[in-house]
């Protein structure tokens, strides 16, 4: 949870659109974060989020590389193309396949006896996030990437090292829909429960780097 800093937000004209842009200072992970938001007359918003870092500093590795958006509680229904319908993750999606699936925030968090990440799907396409009625935003991007809708902050399911959060059934969930949009994340890893492997293996930790990631908010009427 580094600290963030603005250090400049500017906005102007450029050939139609609306560019937005603020630039982040992170000085306890020695990098600099430039958001960027291009909005056309349709309502339509791309988003860059993009993140030079100090390539001499040994920071430790990411759990994750992307945004979240608190939207009302009501907007809990979401629909996308990727790989589903159960929970998954770059370690753990062999089981999983590519398709259309429908779910509500409320059927996406799985209740570990002990809160944690949960929700997640990755190799997304496109993702819906709507009202019942089918009102709300799609998000896509170039790339495949992984989302999740829940009613559930990331704090809420990961309090710290302290772990006050013992048990799920003890979580009182948040008045919003908290839709997460990212393009990389951190693979679950468990090979053993101790010790280096109870991390994720290399080829799925999210190191320390510079990183872009864009995408297209588009309004569903």
């Amino acid at each position: 949870n580094p600290q963030m800093d603005l250090k400049s937000l500017d906005s102007q004209m450029v050939n139609g659109l609306a560019v937005i842009e603020a630039i982040y200072e992170m000085p306890e992970v020695d990098a600099l974060l430039k958001l960027t938001y291009r909005i056309n007359n349709e309502g339509e918003i791309e988003v860059t989020q993009a993140m030079t870092v100090n390539k001499e500093k040994n920071i430790s590795d990411m759990y994750r590389y992307g945004m979240q958006m608190q939207m009302p509680r009501y907007m809990e229904y979401s629909s996308y193309y990727g790989r589903g319908p159960i929970e998954n993750y770059a370690d753990r999606n062999s089981s999983t396949l590519i398709g259309c699936y429908q779910q509500t925030a409320t059927e996406q968090a799985y209740p570990y006896i002990r809160p944690q990440e949960t929700g997640t799907k990755s190799d997304i396409r496109w993702w819906k996030q709507t009202t019942r009625g089918g009102k709300g935003l799609e998000v896509m991007s170039d790339n495949p990437f992984y989302a999740s809708a829940l009613h559930y902050s990331i704090e809420l399911l990961d309090d710290g090292k302290d772990k006050a959060q013992r048990h799920f059934e003890e979580l009182i969930p948040v008045a919003y829909t908290n839709l997460c949009i990212d393009q990389i994340q951190a693979g679950v890893g468990g090979v053993t429960s101790w010790g280096e492997d109870a991390i994720a293996l290399k080829p799925y930790r999210v190191n320390y780097g510079d990183r872009t990631f864009s995408f297209v908010l588009k309004p569903i009427k």
